[in-house]
């Protein structure tokens, strides 16, 4: 029997996976082995297989799913880019230091793991043939049908931005499993354009937003479509399409906005707070991240809540980056750059910054978000967050002065509100900023102090052009090594998929 390959595809009888992240009122099940002859049959059937193929994708639940905390699209973003450091050694991310060894060896899974993702776009692309089979009630089948070209548009989405275009089955070889075929990459118009008419289709039909208390909070909405197709085209650059997404997003009927305190963006009362796009949605139990263990020191022990707590002492934020903020900015009480032991060790910069066996040596502890007061060891049940507005008020000041070429008071002022929460009184002026340059690089800057470790960095700078020089830089005051240059902006395609891929699946460039 001829065998679908995996560089295409998952086979029919395990096109639905187990897991879910949509609600945490919404139950998981595994339809692994599906008898079409009586199932999908029901409208909650229907709401069953929509949950498990759409959602079960974007969540960050131990170690698994496409935001996890060990190898998920946000951290190795932010690891990617200029400030993000590891104690751990993960020099070809940190420093991009690419070889063959982490295209298919030791270590590869750092690089290649969310490739395997390739396949719940199929999986995606066979639950809504099953749906359009189901009698129901016409209105909420379409709903679900959006939901999953939403998890379509947004899983081809992140999969372009780390790897360029990818193979993308169409539902007649879905079909034919019986049949042996490598299907090449799109080509970038072709994948661009999937993208945006897969989210531009799903905005049409989803509502703008779901509101905390609401039982579908957590489901897909408009606001979601809009974010990811605002990204799409700040990462292709059509600085026009960008600024009407992001104008899009301010709407009222989106009913977006800042919450007062940057610090309880992140904690487990203010869950579901408007600033919030979409978040996966966590709770004790059900479904668990391990932020805190890869982030804390070992001796971060100063309390006897803090001394029960698993700590990995993984990620940093430079020294060099730290260096940029404004020692009053708020965002600031987020981050450790300083502490004391339970055993009276000082660390900070100025002790630790020289010793490669200090706790601080890469820098300092991104907290991000507050512990959870459950937390007795390794979990947290505090939601974890994907998009926000102030990602959307940034890049649209972004697209607007790009877009006109000249810097406008409103770009200003939408600059302004997101830096003037964590920095008040020191907004920026039309004078301040009288150059297209000079509000790029204020663009830029806070983008990364508003969004440190939320997966942003790493396009940012290869937006800016930046890219090279930064991992350069980064990689020379380390004393470590980097392969990086104008090719290597993207992650290689894992080599056994090229190898089975018998010479329709290319490389990617540099590899």
């Amino acid at each position: 029997m001829k065998r679908i390959t995996k560089l295409i595809y998952l086979a029919l009888g395990s096109c639905l996976i187990a897991g879910l992240n949509a609600s945490c009122e919404l139950v998981s099940e595994n339809y692994g082995d599906i008898n079409t002859s009586i199932f999908p049959k029901t409208a909650e059937d229907a709401d069953a297989i929509t949950t498990s193929a759409a959602y079960a994708t974007f969540k960050n639940s131990g170690y698994g799913g496409l935001f996890n905390i060990a190898t998920g699209i946000q951290i190795v973003s932010d690891e990617a880019g200029d400030y993000g450091m590891c104690n751990w050694g993960w020099d070809h991310i940190n420093y991009a230091n690419w070889n063959t060894l982490k295209i298919s060896g030791s270590g590869s899974w750092l690089t290649v793991e969310s490739y395997a993702y390739v396949n719940d776009i199929s999986k995606m692309t066979l639950t809504i043939d099953r749906l359009n089979g189901i009698e129901m009630d016409d209105a909420l089948k379409q709903q679900y049908i959006a939901e999953l070209r939403m998890g379509r548009g947004w899983l081809a989405y992140l999969l372009y931005d780390f790897y360029g275009p990818i193979p993308i089955a169409d539902l007649e070889t879905l079909k034919n499993p019986m049949a042996e075929k490598i299907l090449p990459r799109l080509s970038e118009e072709e994948m661009q354009t999937y993208i945006e008419t897969e989210l531009t289709e799903a905005s049409k039909v989803l509502p703008a937003n779901y509101k905390k208390g609401d039982k579908n909070y957590g489901r897909f909405t408009a606001g979601l479509a809009h974010t990811v197709l605002l990204k799409l085209y700040m990462l292709t650059k059509q600085w026009d399409k960008a600024e009407a997404e992001g104008r899009e997003l301010m709407k009222p009927e989106y009913g977006f906005e800042l919450v007062p305190e940057y610090k309880d963006i992140f904690t487990l009362a203010n869950e579901k707070n408007p600033e919030i796009i979409w978040a996966c949605q966590c709770a004790k139990g059900y479904q668990e991240h391990k932020w805190q263990p890869h982030v804390l020191p070992n001796d971060y022990n100063f309390t006897s809540y803090l001394d029960k707590m698993t700590k990995w002492n993984g990620y940093k934020i430079s020294w060099d980056f730290m260096q940029t903020f404004d020692p009053a900015d708020r965002r600031l009480l987020t981050i450790a750059y300083e502490y004391t032991s339970k055993d009276g060790v000082v660390h900070n910069e100025k002790n630790d910054r020289s010793d490669p066996s200090a706790q601080l040596y890469l820098g300092a502890v991104p907290l991000k978000y507050e512990f959870d007061p459950d937390c007795t060891g390794e979990d947290s049940q505090i939601d974890w967050i994907i998009y926000r507005y102030a990602d959307v008020l940034t890049l649209t000041a972004e697209a607007i002065v790009r877009n006109k070429n000249a810097v406008t008071q409103e770009a200003v002022d939408l600059l302004n509100e997101v830096r003037t929460r964590s920095l008040p009184g020191k907004g920026y002026s039309l004078q301040d900023l009288n150059s297209v340059d000079k509000f790029l690089k204020a663009v830029l800057d806070e983008r990364g102090w508003e969004l440190y470790f939320e997966g942003n960095r790493r396009q940012d700078l290869i937006r800016y052009g930046l890219f090279v020089e930064a991992i350069k830089k980064k990689a020379q005051s380390m004393g470590k090594q980097t392969l990086v240059d104008e090719d290597r902006y993207r992650f290689p395609i894992p080599q056994d998929i090229i190898d089975e891929g018998k010479g329709i699946i290319k490389q990617n460039p540099g590899y």
